[in-house]
């Protein structure tokens, strides 16, 4: 029985603005699925869909052949880092770490640059090191998949280097779903890309297809 995730038949409005038309994907164990599409093409509420926070008029969610209402009731499943900064700013790191079955020792130890931030309050850190610290446990985690909304904005551009190695490393053991305006990134880790459009999606083949596509001039 296969492990993917299976969305289908997603149709959201807002009022009379149909915004998703029937989008689908199948998010596979150990693979990268990169999505992309312009601003305001729909990707963050589509993600949302899948993860339980916009209701939309109409879905099917399935996981190893069966139907699931909401992704999040299954435990351990699926993550979600979304766009905005969101752990609670009065918790040191250490305590996040655990809340995500993370112990600090292996933590530290893969990314040792951290070590002094481990009994820091999450709000004393500046923007760009909550972001990185963010991607990181969320990609750390025990969950069986992640799904990324812009992990690469936000971070210095070493610290995206070190985000895509640790995305293509961690794939062995879990299914990632990512999408970020800076495409480049997205295309450079991503097994499978898919692209967002006037509320539909397209499987991307090769790089030519996002100028087909009108994604790219």
């Amino acid at each position: 029985m296969s492990d993917r995730i299976i969305v289908d038949s997603v149709f959201l409005r807002f009022r009379s603005h149909e915004v998703l038309k029937g989008v689908h994907l199948n998010v596979h164990p150990n693979q990268i699925t990169g999505l992309i599409g312009r601003n305001g093409c729909s990707k963050s509420s589509f993600l949302k869909v899948i993860t339980g926070q916009i209701e939309p008029q109409s879905k099917l969610i399935k996981y190893q052949g069966r139907k699931i209402d909401q992704l999040y009731k299954e435990r351990a499943l699926v993550n979600y880092l979304p766009q905005h900064v969101f752990h609670p700013k009065s918790l040191r790191n250490s305590r996040l770490l655990s809340l995500y079955g993370i112990t600090a020792e292996s933590f530290f130890t893969t990314y040792p640059f951290l070590q002094q931030y481990e009994r820091t309050k999450f709000g004393e850190m500046s923007g760009g090191e909550k972001r990185l610290f963010e991607v990181l446990m969320i990609l750390e985690s025990a969950s069986r998949f992640s799904i990324l909304d812009e992990p690469f904005t936000h971070v210095m551009p070493k610290h995206v280097e070190l985000i895509k190695e640790r995305i293509t490393a961690l794939k062995t053991r879990k299914g990632i779903v990512l999408t970020d305006h800076q495409y480049d990134n997205v295309l450079a880790v991503a097994d499978s890309l898919h692209l967002i459009s006037d509320g539909t999606i397209r499987k991307v083949e090769e790089r030519e297809d996002l100028i087909a596509f009108g994604y790219l001039r």
